[in-house]
Protein backbone atom coordinates (compact mmCIF):
# COMPACT_ATOMS: atom_id res chain seq x y z
CA UNK A 1 0.00 0.00 0.00
CA UNK A 2 1.21 3.51 -1.08
CA UNK A 3 2.22 5.87 1.93
CA UNK A 4 2.64 9.17 2.49
CA UNK A 5 4.79 10.67 4.97
CA UNK A 6 4.73 7.59 6.76
CA UNK A 7 0.77 6.96 6.82
CA UNK A 8 -1.18 4.85 4.57
CA UNK A 9 -3.35 6.66 2.16
CA UNK A 10 -6.16 5.17 -0.16
CA UNK A 11 -9.03 3.57 0.83
CA UNK A 12 -7.08 1.01 3.31
CA UNK A 13 -6.89 4.09 5.43
CA UNK A 14 -10.45 4.21 5.67
CA UNK A 15 -10.33 1.32 7.67
CA UNK A 16 -8.91 2.15 10.81
CA UNK A 17 -10.14 2.00 14.14
CA UNK A 18 -12.80 4.61 14.79
CA UNK A 19 -11.91 8.20 15.19
CA UNK A 20 -13.01 11.79 16.40
CA UNK A 21 -13.74 14.31 13.76
CA UNK A 22 -12.17 17.51 14.17
CA UNK A 23 -12.96 21.13 15.24
CA UNK A 24 -16.02 22.82 13.85
CA UNK A 25 -17.36 19.88 11.50
CA UNK A 26 -20.71 19.97 10.67
CA UNK A 27 -23.33 17.84 12.24
CA UNK A 28 -25.82 16.11 10.35
CA UNK A 29 -28.92 13.29 10.66
CA UNK A 30 -31.26 11.57 8.75
CA UNK A 31 -35.11 13.23 8.82
CA UNK A 32 -36.49 10.08 10.41
CA UNK A 33 -36.81 10.79 14.24
CA UNK A 34 -35.31 7.66 15.63
CA UNK A 35 -32.22 8.56 13.09
CA UNK A 36 -31.62 11.86 13.26
CA UNK A 37 -28.17 11.39 15.50
CA UNK A 38 -26.95 9.10 12.74
CA UNK A 39 -25.65 10.17 8.70
CA UNK A 40 -23.59 8.21 6.36
CA UNK A 41 -21.02 9.95 4.31
CA UNK A 42 -19.84 7.95 0.74
CA UNK A 43 -16.57 7.18 0.35
CA UNK A 44 -15.87 9.15 -3.21
CA UNK A 45 -16.07 13.34 -3.65
CA UNK A 46 -18.03 14.56 -5.67
CA UNK A 47 -17.31 16.57 -8.43
CA UNK A 48 -13.77 15.35 -9.47
CA UNK A 49 -12.53 14.14 -12.72
CA UNK A 50 -10.73 11.63 -10.97
CA UNK A 51 -11.83 9.36 -8.28
CA UNK A 52 -11.09 10.93 -4.92
CA UNK A 53 -11.02 9.12 -1.57
CA UNK A 54 -12.96 11.29 1.33
CA UNK A 55 -11.00 10.71 3.98
CA UNK A 56 -13.82 11.41 6.93
CA UNK A 57 -16.08 8.59 4.92
CA UNK A 58 -18.25 6.34 6.82
CA UNK A 59 -20.83 6.67 9.51
CA UNK A 60 -20.94 9.67 12.03
CA UNK A 61 -22.82 10.15 15.18
CA UNK A 62 -24.21 13.04 16.63
CA UNK A 63 -23.73 11.25 20.13
CA UNK A 64 -25.45 14.50 22.34
CA UNK A 65 -28.53 13.47 19.72
CA UNK A 66 -28.42 9.88 20.40
CA UNK A 67 -28.49 10.65 24.26
CA UNK A 68 -31.25 12.77 24.28
CA UNK A 69 -32.75 10.11 22.02
CA UNK A 70 -31.87 6.78 24.01
CA UNK A 71 -32.88 8.66 27.46
CA UNK A 72 -36.67 8.97 25.97
CA UNK A 73 -36.53 5.04 25.17
CA UNK A 74 -35.12 4.21 28.43
CA UNK A 75 -38.14 6.24 30.09
CA UNK A 76 -40.38 3.70 28.40
CA UNK A 77 -38.24 0.74 29.15
CA UNK A 78 -38.39 1.55 32.99
CA UNK A 79 -42.32 1.98 32.41
CA UNK A 80 -41.92 -1.60 31.49
CA UNK A 81 -40.15 -2.26 34.26
CA UNK A 82 -36.92 -3.44 32.46
CA UNK A 83 -34.18 -3.72 34.49
CA UNK A 84 -30.84 -1.09 33.30
CA UNK A 85 -32.48 0.69 31.48
CA UNK A 86 -30.39 3.09 30.60
CA UNK A 87 -27.24 1.34 29.17
CA UNK A 88 -30.14 -0.80 27.17
CA UNK A 89 -31.55 2.02 25.23
CA UNK A 90 -28.67 3.36 24.35
CA UNK A 91 -27.32 0.00 22.83
CA UNK A 92 -30.72 -0.74 21.19
CA UNK A 93 -30.46 2.80 19.13
CA UNK A 94 -27.17 2.64 18.72
CA UNK A 95 -27.09 -0.61 17.41
CA UNK A 96 -29.95 0.44 15.20
CA UNK A 97 -28.43 3.52 13.62
CA UNK A 98 -25.28 2.00 12.87
CA UNK A 99 -26.47 -1.13 11.21
CA UNK A 100 -29.13 1.05 9.46
CA UNK A 101 -26.21 3.02 8.16
CA UNK A 102 -24.16 -0.08 7.32
CA UNK A 103 -26.44 -0.25 4.29
CA UNK A 104 -26.45 3.09 3.17
CA UNK A 105 -22.63 2.09 2.50
CA UNK A 106 -23.70 -1.02 0.74
CA UNK A 107 -25.31 1.18 -1.34
CA UNK A 108 -22.79 3.52 -1.87
CA UNK A 109 -19.93 0.69 -2.00
CA UNK A 110 -21.87 -1.09 -5.10
CA UNK A 111 -22.48 2.56 -6.62
CA UNK A 112 -18.65 3.39 -6.48
CA UNK A 113 -17.61 0.66 -7.55
CA UNK A 114 -19.72 0.95 -10.50
CA UNK A 115 -17.83 4.72 -11.20
CA UNK A 116 -14.55 2.94 -10.93
CA UNK A 117 -15.39 0.56 -13.85
CA UNK A 118 -16.64 3.35 -15.32
CA UNK A 119 -13.61 5.70 -14.62
CA UNK A 120 -10.99 2.70 -15.54
CA UNK A 121 -13.09 2.25 -19.34
CA UNK A 122 -12.53 5.85 -19.85
CA UNK A 123 -16.23 7.06 -19.06
CA UNK A 124 -16.16 10.27 -17.33
CA UNK A 125 -17.39 9.99 -13.73
CA UNK A 126 -20.96 10.50 -13.25
CA UNK A 127 -21.45 11.49 -9.60
CA UNK A 128 -24.48 9.31 -9.51
CA UNK A 129 -24.41 9.24 -5.11
CA UNK A 130 -24.10 13.15 -5.39
CA UNK A 131 -27.03 13.61 -7.83
CA UNK A 132 -28.97 10.70 -6.25
CA UNK A 133 -28.19 13.01 -2.56
CA UNK A 134 -29.31 15.93 -4.30
CA UNK A 135 -32.50 14.46 -5.63
CA UNK A 136 -33.27 13.09 -2.32
CA UNK A 137 -32.76 16.03 0.12
CA UNK A 138 -35.36 17.79 -2.64
CA UNK A 139 -37.87 15.46 -1.55
CA UNK A 140 -37.36 15.75 2.28
CA UNK A 141 -37.96 19.24 2.27
CA UNK A 142 -41.10 18.67 0.46
CA UNK A 143 -42.48 16.43 3.09
CA UNK A 144 -45.13 14.36 3.18
CA UNK A 145 -45.89 14.12 -0.08
CA UNK A 146 -46.52 10.71 -2.09
CA UNK A 147 -43.04 11.64 -3.89
CA UNK A 148 -41.16 11.59 -0.82
CA UNK A 149 -42.16 7.84 -0.28
CA UNK A 150 -40.59 6.92 -3.42
CA UNK A 151 -37.00 7.50 -1.47
CA UNK A 152 -36.91 3.74 -0.82
CA UNK A 153 -33.10 3.28 0.20
CA UNK A 154 -34.67 4.34 3.40
CA UNK A 155 -37.22 1.73 3.13
CA UNK A 156 -34.58 -0.93 2.72
CA UNK A 157 -31.85 -0.17 5.69
CA UNK A 158 -34.90 -0.28 7.96
CA UNK A 159 -35.54 -4.08 6.32
CA UNK A 160 -31.71 -4.46 6.17
CA UNK A 161 -31.60 -4.49 10.02
CA UNK A 162 -35.15 -6.20 10.54
CA UNK A 163 -34.60 -8.81 8.20
CA UNK A 164 -34.17 -12.52 9.20
CA UNK A 165 -30.48 -13.41 8.00
CA UNK A 166 -28.72 -11.55 10.80
CA UNK A 167 -29.47 -11.90 14.31
CA UNK A 168 -30.54 -8.14 14.44
CA UNK A 169 -34.05 -9.06 13.40
CA UNK A 170 -34.48 -11.08 16.61
CA UNK A 171 -34.53 -7.69 18.00
CA UNK A 172 -37.21 -6.43 15.40
CA UNK A 173 -40.04 -6.35 18.17
CA UNK A 174 -37.83 -4.33 20.79
CA UNK A 175 -37.09 -2.10 18.01
CA UNK A 176 -41.11 -1.05 17.29
CA UNK A 177 -42.23 -1.69 20.72
CA UNK A 178 -40.00 1.28 21.74
CA UNK A 179 -40.35 3.55 18.63
CA UNK A 180 -37.04 2.95 16.67
CA UNK A 181 -38.68 1.08 13.73
CA UNK A 182 -41.78 2.95 12.24
CA UNK A 183 -44.91 0.58 12.35
CA UNK A 184 -45.68 -0.67 9.33
CA UNK A 185 -46.97 1.96 7.05
CA UNK A 186 -46.86 4.36 9.21
CA UNK A 187 -47.43 8.00 6.88
CA UNK A 188 -46.17 10.54 8.98
CA UNK A 189 -42.45 8.50 8.62
CA UNK A 190 -43.21 8.12 5.07
CA UNK A 191 -40.32 6.21 3.41
CA UNK A 192 -38.64 4.59 6.60
CA UNK A 193 -42.04 2.86 7.44
CA UNK A 194 -42.03 0.53 4.34
CA UNK A 195 -39.74 -1.26 5.49
CA UNK A 196 -41.95 -4.84 6.47
CA UNK A 197 -42.51 -6.49 3.23
CA UNK A 198 -39.27 -5.96 2.02
CA UNK A 199 -37.84 -7.88 5.27
CA UNK A 200 -40.03 -10.32 5.28
CA UNK A 201 -40.46 -10.94 1.20
CA UNK A 202 -37.61 -11.41 -1.01
CA UNK A 203 -39.33 -10.36 -4.25
CA UNK A 204 -40.37 -6.97 -2.22
CA UNK A 205 -36.36 -6.83 -1.32
CA UNK A 206 -34.93 -7.44 -4.75
CA UNK A 207 -38.03 -5.16 -6.31
CA UNK A 208 -37.22 -1.77 -4.58
CA UNK A 209 -33.33 -2.69 -4.88
CA UNK A 210 -33.86 -2.42 -8.38
CA UNK A 211 -35.80 0.47 -7.78
CA UNK A 212 -32.52 2.19 -6.13
CA UNK A 213 -30.34 1.17 -8.66
CA UNK A 214 -32.47 2.19 -11.67
CA UNK A 215 -33.04 6.22 -9.96
CA UNK A 216 -29.25 6.42 -9.66
CA UNK A 217 -28.23 5.30 -12.58
CA UNK A 218 -31.16 7.09 -14.61
CA UNK A 219 -31.22 10.36 -12.03
CA UNK A 220 -34.89 9.87 -11.60
CA UNK A 221 -37.20 9.09 -8.71
CA UNK A 222 -39.87 6.99 -10.37
CA UNK A 223 -38.29 5.78 -12.99
CA UNK A 224 -40.54 2.95 -13.09
CA UNK A 225 -43.02 6.02 -14.30
CA UNK A 226 -45.97 4.12 -11.03
CA UNK A 227 -46.06 7.55 -8.97
CA UNK A 228 -49.52 9.08 -11.28
CA UNK A 229 -50.60 5.33 -10.78
CA UNK A 230 -50.22 5.55 -6.30
CA UNK A 231 -51.49 9.30 -6.30
CA UNK A 232 -54.83 8.61 -8.02
CA UNK A 233 -55.05 5.81 -5.20
CA UNK A 234 -54.54 8.32 -2.34
CA UNK A 235 -57.27 10.63 -3.94
CA UNK A 236 -59.48 7.87 -4.37
CA UNK A 237 -58.71 5.79 -0.92
CA UNK A 238 -56.49 8.22 1.27
CA UNK A 239 -52.40 8.07 1.95
CA UNK A 240 -52.92 5.17 3.76
CA UNK A 241 -54.58 3.29 0.52
CA UNK A 242 -51.15 4.67 -1.26
CA UNK A 243 -48.38 3.50 1.11
CA UNK A 244 -50.20 0.28 1.07
CA UNK A 245 -50.07 0.23 -2.78
CA UNK A 246 -46.73 1.12 -3.60
CA UNK A 247 -44.64 -1.47 -2.71
CA UNK A 248 -46.42 -3.60 -4.39
CA UNK A 249 -47.14 -1.56 -7.42
CA UNK A 250 -42.81 -1.67 -7.61
CA UNK A 251 -42.86 -5.17 -7.32
CA UNK A 252 -44.98 -5.07 -10.29
CA UNK A 253 -43.39 -3.01 -12.50
CA UNK A 254 -40.41 -5.02 -11.92
CA UNK A 255 -41.81 -8.26 -12.84
CA UNK A 256 -42.82 -8.97 -16.99
CA UNK A 257 -44.41 -6.87 -18.64
CA UNK A 258 -45.97 -7.36 -22.03
CA UNK A 259 -45.68 -5.56 -24.96
CA UNK A 260 -48.98 -4.26 -25.11
CA UNK A 261 -48.41 -2.27 -20.97
CA UNK A 262 -45.20 -0.95 -22.58
CA UNK A 263 -42.66 -3.55 -21.93
CA UNK A 264 -39.70 -4.24 -24.14
CA UNK A 265 -37.97 -7.24 -24.54
CA UNK A 266 -34.35 -6.29 -23.52
CA UNK A 267 -35.37 -4.78 -20.29
CA UNK A 268 -35.49 -8.24 -19.12
CA UNK A 269 -32.53 -11.12 -18.76
CA UNK A 270 -32.96 -14.60 -17.97
CA UNK A 271 -30.60 -16.14 -15.67
CA UNK A 272 -29.13 -20.08 -15.48
CA UNK A 273 -32.71 -20.90 -13.31
CA UNK A 274 -34.94 -18.64 -15.96
CA UNK A 275 -36.19 -16.35 -13.72
CA UNK A 276 -36.54 -13.04 -15.65
CA UNK A 277 -35.06 -10.21 -13.72
CA UNK A 278 -34.93 -6.94 -14.47
CA UNK A 279 -32.57 -5.26 -16.18
CA UNK A 280 -30.25 -2.95 -13.31
CA UNK A 281 -27.05 -3.95 -11.70
CA UNK A 282 -29.41 -6.40 -8.67
CA UNK A 283 -29.37 -5.95 -5.18
CA UNK A 284 -26.93 -4.79 -2.44
CA UNK A 285 -25.87 -7.42 -0.17
CA UNK A 286 -22.11 -6.62 0.55
CA UNK A 287 -19.99 -3.14 1.38
CA UNK A 288 -16.81 -2.26 0.44
CA UNK A 289 -15.21 -3.76 3.90
CA UNK A 290 -17.32 -5.54 6.94
CA UNK A 291 -18.73 -3.60 9.43
CA UNK A 292 -16.58 -3.54 12.04
CA UNK A 293 -14.30 -2.44 8.95
CA UNK A 294 -16.40 0.76 8.57
CA UNK A 295 -15.46 3.52 10.65
CA UNK A 296 -17.47 5.61 12.82
CA UNK A 297 -17.41 9.22 13.35
CA UNK A 298 -18.31 10.57 17.25
CA UNK A 299 -19.53 13.82 17.51
CA UNK A 300 -20.45 16.12 20.52
CA UNK A 301 -19.46 15.99 23.88
CA UNK A 302 -20.79 12.60 24.72
CA UNK A 303 -18.34 11.67 21.81
CA UNK A 304 -15.28 10.06 24.13
CA UNK A 305 -17.64 8.16 26.05
CA UNK A 306 -19.58 6.26 23.35
CA UNK A 307 -16.08 5.75 21.27
CA UNK A 308 -14.72 3.94 24.63
CA UNK A 309 -18.36 2.12 24.48
CA UNK A 310 -18.21 1.29 20.90
CA UNK A 311 -14.59 0.90 20.24
CA UNK A 312 -13.65 -2.52 18.53
CA UNK A 313 -10.22 -3.02 20.27
CA UNK A 314 -11.62 -3.43 23.20
CA UNK A 315 -13.82 -7.14 22.15
CA UNK A 316 -17.12 -5.75 23.45
CA UNK A 317 -18.89 -4.14 20.50
CA UNK A 318 -20.58 -5.07 19.16
CA UNK A 319 -20.77 -9.16 20.39
CA UNK A 320 -20.98 -7.90 23.85
CA UNK A 321 -23.71 -5.55 22.83
CA UNK A 322 -25.76 -7.33 21.09
CA UNK A 323 -25.22 -10.44 23.52
CA UNK A 324 -26.90 -7.90 26.74
CA UNK A 325 -29.71 -7.32 24.25
CA UNK A 326 -30.72 -10.54 23.32
CA UNK A 327 -30.57 -11.50 26.67
CA UNK A 328 -33.01 -9.12 27.59
CA UNK A 329 -35.24 -9.38 24.93
CA UNK A 330 -35.77 -13.13 23.80
CA UNK A 331 -36.69 -16.33 25.18
CA UNK A 332 -34.87 -18.92 23.62
CA UNK A 333 -30.71 -19.17 23.27
CA UNK A 334 -28.64 -18.50 20.87
CA UNK A 335 -26.86 -21.21 18.45
CA UNK A 336 -23.69 -22.17 19.90
CA UNK A 337 -22.37 -22.78 16.10
CA UNK A 338 -21.33 -18.94 15.25
CA UNK A 339 -20.09 -16.29 17.79
CA UNK A 340 -20.38 -13.62 15.51
CA UNK A 341 -24.02 -11.72 15.71
CA UNK A 342 -23.99 -10.52 12.46
CA UNK A 343 -23.95 -14.00 10.31
CA UNK A 344 -26.63 -16.80 11.02
CA UNK A 345 -30.50 -17.14 11.09
CA UNK A 346 -32.42 -15.65 13.71
CA UNK A 347 -33.53 -17.46 16.65
CA UNK A 348 -37.19 -17.49 18.12
CA UNK A 349 -37.97 -14.36 20.07
CA UNK A 350 -40.30 -12.63 22.08
CA UNK A 351 -40.41 -9.30 23.40
CA UNK A 352 -40.45 -9.24 27.59
CA UNK A 353 -39.35 -7.08 30.53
Amino acid sequence: MATEGGEETGLAYGRRAPRSPGSGSVLGGEVDEALNAFWYRDLLIPGNDAPEYDDEWGIHINTDALVEWSAGIATAMERDGVVNASDLALDLCFIFGFDHCFFHHCVDAQVTLHELRSYASDVPIADLRAKYADMVEKQHRLRPTPSWWFVVEEALANAHVARDPTRLGGLREAFIRYGILPQPMDASRGPWSLWEQAAMDERAWNALSHMVWLQHLKGELDPLGVLPEVEMIIDEGGNDAGLNRLVDRIIEACEVQPEEAGGKSFDWVTDLQGTSLLHSFGGFTLGMFRRLSVPMWFHGGNGPELQRRYDVANGEWPYGTIERLYSHFRTSGVDGESDDPFEGMDDEFELGP
